[in-house]
C-alpha cells in the first residue's frame, strides 16, 4: 500500500478549523461586524468584491511523496484580506489601521493552523502582508509547508 495524503484533505481540515475558530470569528465580528468569508480556491475571473471582506482563501499548492522520500512534503497557501480605510494622524505620525488589523488576523489564522497537529506540526511558514498597493484592501499571505514522516503500509493521518 502506498502512503498518500490529498492536499484537498488538508485544505478541508484547515477550512473547518478556521470556520470553527471562535478567536477568528470574534475578531472579525468586533472589527468588521461580520464573520469572514472562507474560500477553498478562488475564481480568478470573478474575484471577491470589497463586500466579501474580511475573507480567507486556502490554496492547495504541491506535494512530494514517494517510496524514496524520508519525509513527505505538503505545501498550501493561505490568503486573507481585510477592508479598512481608517487612518489616524497625530502630529507628524500617520498610521493606517489596516496594517495592524491585517497582521492581527494573519496571526490568528497562523495560530489556529499551527495548533492542529502535534504529530505533524507546520514545518515552515513564509508570511507577508501588503500594506500599500491595494488600499483600502489589506491582503496577507502565508505559504505553509508540512513535513510528515510516512510509515510504509499505513495511511497518513493529519
Amino acid at each position: 500500500m502506498v502512503s498518500t495524503l490529498k492536499l484537498s484533505d488538508i485544505a478541508v481540515k484547515w477550512r473547518n478549523t478556521l470556520q470553527a475558530s471562535t478567536a477568528i470569528q470574534n475578531y472579525c465580528m468586533a472589527k468588521y461586524s461580520r464573520a469572514p468569508q472562507i474560500y477553498v480556491g478562488l475564481n480568478g475571473k470573478n474575484m471577491p468584491e470589497d463586500a466579501d471582506c474580511p475573507l480567507i482563501a486556502l490554496y492547495p499548492v504541491a506535494k512530494t511523496e514517494g517510496l524514496e522520500q524520508q519525509q513527505y512534503t505538503y505545501k498550501l497557501s493561505v490568503g486573507w484580506v481585510i477592508l479598512q480605510d481608517g487612518v489616524t494622524t497625530t502630529g507628524n505620525l500617520t498610521e493606517y489601521s489596516g496594517v495592524d488589523e491585517c497582521d492581527e488576523l494573519g496571526q490568528l489564522i497562523y495560530l489556529e493552523l499551527a495548533g492542529l497537529s502535534a504529530a505533524s506540526p507546520i514545518s515552515e511558514v513564509n508570511y507577508s502582508i501588503e500594506p500599500v498597493a491595494y488600499y483600502p484592501r489589506f491582503p496577507g499571505r502565508m505559504d505553509i509547508t508540512l513535513k510528515i514522516t510516512p510509515v510504509n503500509g499505513y495511511s497518513i493521518e493529519y
